[in-house]
């Protein structure tokens, strides 16, 4: 029997006058009073404007005040608003509407309950504080506010958790949920669903003033476990209202070729207002009575402006910036409209992925769950509603708008906005800055949107069923995490990878100088993929941390411009000390010597024998940088050129011999600058090599046959929605270190997924990833790159130290030199064999997460290879062309006969004594 939880949340805001107490209604009588009569017929061939309305209230003086104030927000929108906005917006171009704010407060409930990976990606997405309480803090804050009553608008916000009556709740859960969230708990008979659906719905009804009579069926309530509402109603008046008389038939253009005859309202009064030629659009504040909340419309000038709007919604805080109080006449439609959409697919778009699957972590709700009660979301369901007219809106959904400023114009000339085309519109607490409601207008027209039903009553609903999961694996995620894997059997250990790398500053002088940590240090690291790799066919290779290394060296030698250019690009510090601290555990950390692992980081600054260094910077680079220093001889560059690539030949075990020729050091050289990284590891999940063979590998659409190993174990893995990618994790020997491949979902999607990891992270990506059990498919590939990375590090702003215009004046006494070149060379090999050799062997069978994925990495892809300790990028790169696949490349097991098979065999095994 599988089980649900009903997650909903309904808002709906009615808006066309104020039934508080104090405000008495209009009626006919009163309309004809102020209007006149109502026999008079509109006239379609002009839309004339209508003085503002301004309502009467004989008891209270201060109900309407003449002054309107607006301030500007002083801090983003919510991104999770706009970005839940813009995909719905995508998704059609219909009438649609949300409420960013109730989704919010319903995920925050549930965010309480959630652990590990499934609260982690729901912080990230929703944008919540690390810190729990923080969070908490904030949304107490939003909901008192929203709880504060006036005779100028009614808001109503309404929580309640329904959990079936055999569910013992946590009290830590149902203590924050009402402390934090003014959310109350209720237990009920979900076995009884007539019963229950009618207490449920009598509950809704009381709250959102009978405009919801029936949100829940009995069906709905079938195996149910837990229900979650929260209900948002809000109405209110226009502070300027419409002349009912005023009101014409006006044409609509729901499209350029379709023109529609609609109810025009207008009105000419002051409001905040502004035009933007960034987006061809006018933005136009139209505020409600009581001084806290507002709509505001976005109407572009052309008839299919719309889109550029939607695109530029990032925007939008800069824009407001430029309201300014106007004399408007405004000629807006009346419209209302309900609207319905499954949210399920948008938040997993957006990143809240795990919530609705089988390893979703929700143990915060309940006591004693058992391994078939565990929960996860079905599905999230939003019905919204709104309408506008003359005295004012109603709505239940969530807007997206964009605001664009106009300078210069003198506040007696009178602006116009004609919404006689698609518009966005949004109501935001400008008090709280929060978005109550968000929507477009395409058609005002049209009633009903997806997914509606008549029932609602024109008010906003969320729901989100939690199905109790099936039993899928025996170890809760923290558990598997936290105990020891042992491997079936032993293999012999052998070198799975050896990687060397050497980078060379060759320069007339060097240098700059600030601070930063490793996380802002990793921000380099995809600046550098992006720049070096984005253009570049075929493998290719880079260390940021041996390249981070080097200009750390430059950058503690530098003044001016050029220190700032390297500091901005490092994301350090412009404090010395700190920046020269930061550096110095970041070159510690790069020193690791172990049974499995061996990772060593050699600095070398090589000066000309004509030359002495500045006694402060000899010494930082000894102390701090861990540097020799060496006099050579530049005018003889042959001499020069063999002490330097022998000292780059013993810091990196003999696999790279030379890294400078003669003809690179000129004999006006007066400093280079190297760095040498060495990393050597085994996997700790060996490929068998007898399951290597030959496989497709598919670059440009061009099927290459190279060698594709084979290996099935558990492995972190996760689908990355944002970068269109697979993502596998595998670790090496200790743990410490691994592998991150980047698999893109499509043959040619290597380029465009290099281009979009500046907007996802590294770290976030690992976050994406958990245990599953993996049959990957990966070809062998050997790397020997090398390249002089200015051009790279220009496009990183980096420019000056590679110009007259150097300022290096801190390495030594005399004139600034500039940098002629920044070599770069790295050799990597990546085959089948290592092992653990520290993790004993174990007949234990731990059971796995789920059934399983299949992997083939039959593309270009991307890698990263990270110290999981500190988060630290030792290499990175791009693979176009693994290595070829040729029977005789196979280690020979069987003993060999003849001579020249001998001779093969030998050959192999010297070419393997070379890498281990």
């Amino acid at each position: 029997m599988i089980s649900r939880i009903y997650f909903i949340l309904f808002v709906a805001p009615i808006v066309y006058t104020t039934s508080s107490s104090s405000v008495p209604p209009i009626d006919q009588h009163v309309l004809e009073d102020i209007f006149g009569p109502l026999s008079y017929l509109a006239s379609a061939s002009s839309l004339s404007q209508a003085v503002a309305v301004r309502p009467l209230n004989d008891t209270e003086p201060q109900y309407f005040d003449d002054r309107d104030y607006y301030s500007p927000p002083a801090v983003d929108y919510d991104k999770f608003d706009w970005g839940l906005t813009k995909r719905v917006a995508s998704a059609s171009s219909k009438n649609f509407l949300l409420s960013p704010l109730g989704l919010k407060l319903a995920l925050a409930i549930l965010t309480e309950a959630a652990t590990g990976p499934t609260r982690a990606e729901m912080a990230a997405v929703l944008g919540f504080e690390l810190d729990k309480n923080v969070t908490r803090q904030r949304y107490t804050s939003i909901i008192e506010s929203l709880k504060v009553s006036s005779p100028d608008y009614i808001l109503n916000l309404g929580s309640r958790i329904y959990l079936e009556h055999s569910i013992v709740p946590k009290q830590r859960f149902a203590a924050i949920a009402e402390q934090f969230y003014d959310t109350q708990l209720r237990r009920i008979n979900f076995s009884e669903p007539l019963i229950a659906s009618k207490e449920i719905n009598e509950w809704v009804t009381n709250v959102t003033h009978g405009r919801i009579t029936n949100l829940v069926d009995h069906d709905d309530l079938e195996n149910a476990v837990i229900l979650i509402l929260n209900t948002l109603f809000f109405k209110g008046s226009w502070r300027y209202q419409f002349s009912p008389n005023a009101t014409k038939p006006g044409t609509f253009y729901v499209s350029p070729n379709e023109p529609k005859q609609v109810p025009m309202m207008s009105i000419k009064e002051k409001f905040y207002y502004v035009e933007t030629t960034k987006y061809d659009a006018k933005i136009l504040r139209m505020p409600y009575l009581g001084k806290k909340f507002a709509m505001y419309i976005v109407v572009p000038n052309s008839l299919t402006g719309l889109a550029n709007v939607l695109n530029g919604l990032s925007e939008l805080q800069t824009e407001m910036n430029y309201l300014k109080e106007r004399m408007v006449n405004v000629i807006l439609p009346k419209f209302n409209f309900d609207y319905t959409a499954i949210l399920d697919e948008v938040l997993k778009e957006m990143g809240i992925r795990l919530l609705f699957e089988d390893t979703a972590n929700l143990p915060g709700i309940s006591r004693g769950q058992g391994l078939q009660q565990r929960l996860k979301v079905s599905r999230v369901l939003q019905r919204s509603g709104i309408e506008v007219n003359e005295l004012g809106s109603v709505a239940y959904s969530a807007t997206e708008i964009s605001l664009v400023n106009k300078f210069g114009e003198d506040d007696d000339v009178s602006e116009e906005v004609l919404a006689n085309k698609p518009f966005l519109f949004f109501i935001q607490d400008e008090v709280t800055r929060q978005l109550l409601f968000t929507g477009r207008v395409t058609d005002p027209l049209i009633l009903d949107g997806a997914f509606h039903y008549e029932d609602t009553g024109g008010l906003k609903v969320w729901w989100v069923v939690l199905k109790r999961k099936r039993l899928c694996y025996l170890l809760d995620l923290a558990e598997t995490m936290s105990t020891p894997r042992f491997l079936a059997s032993f293999f012999k250990i052998r070198t799975g990878l050896v990687i060397v790398f050497t980078i060379i500053q060759c320069l007339s002088c060097l240098a700059d100088s600030q601070s930063s940590d490793f996380s802002r240090l990793n921000f380099f690291d995809i600046d550098l993929l992006r720049y070096s790799a984005e253009d570049k066919k075929g493998n290719v290779i880079f260390s940021p941390a041996s390249i981070k290394s080097t200009l750390g060296m430059i950058l503690d030698g530098a003044n001016g411009v050029t220190a700032n250019e390297i500091r901005n690009a490092l994301r350090l510090s412009p404090n010395k000390d700190d920046f020269r601290y930061q550096f110095n555990l970041y070159l510690k950390a790069l020193q690791s010597n172990s049974p499995e692992v061996t990772l060593t980081n050699a600095n070398s600054v090589f000066v000309s024998n004509k030359l002495n260094l500045k006694k402060e910077y000899e010494t930082a680079l000894k102390q701090i940088y861990f540097s020799d220093v060496h006099k050579v001889n530049f005018t003889d560059p042959i001499l020069a050129s063999k002490y330097i690539n022998n000292w780059v030949k013993n810091n990196t075990k003999g696999l790279i011999s030379s890294i400078v020729d003669p003809v690179n050091l000129e004999p006006l050289s007066q400093i280079l600058v190297t760095n040498a990284l060495y990393f050597k590891s085994t996997w700790k999940h060996a490929f068998d090599d007898k399951l290597t063979r030959g496989m497709c590998f598919y670059d440009g659409g061009v099927c290459k046959t190279v060698a594709m190993m084979d290996l099935q174990t558990e492995l972190n893995y996760g689908y990355i929605d944002n970068l269109r990618a697979h993502a596998v994790e595998l670790p090496y020997a200790g743990e410490r270190y691994s592998m991150i491949l980047l698999v893109p979902r499509e043959r040619d999607g290597a380029i465009p997924l290099i281009r979009d990891l500046p907007y996802m992270s590294l770290p976030e990506v690992c976050k994406q990833m958990l245990p599953t059990d993996v049959q990957l498919s990966m070809p062998k590939f050997t790397i020997d790159y090398s390249e002089d990375m200015t051009d790279a590090l220009r496009a990183m702003r980096i420019t000056s130290m590679f110009s007259s215009k150097s300022n290096l004046t801190g390495m030594f006494v005399g004139d600034s030199p500039q940098i002629n070149a920044f070599f770069h060379k790295v050799f990597m090999s990546v085959d089948e064999v290592g092992t653990v050799a520290a993790a004993a062997s174990s007949a234990m069978v731990v059971p796995l997460i789920a059934n399983g994925v299949e992997l083939r990495v039959d593309r270009p892809f991307v890698f990263f290879i990270k110290d999981n300790n500190l988060g630290v990028v030792l290499f990175e790169g791009k693979v176009d062309d693994p290595t070829p696949y040729v029977a005789s490349n196979l280690v020979v097991k069987e003993p060999v006969k003849d001579v020249k098979s001998n001779a093969t065999k030998n050959n192999i095994i010297n070419k393997l004594a070379k890498l281990t």
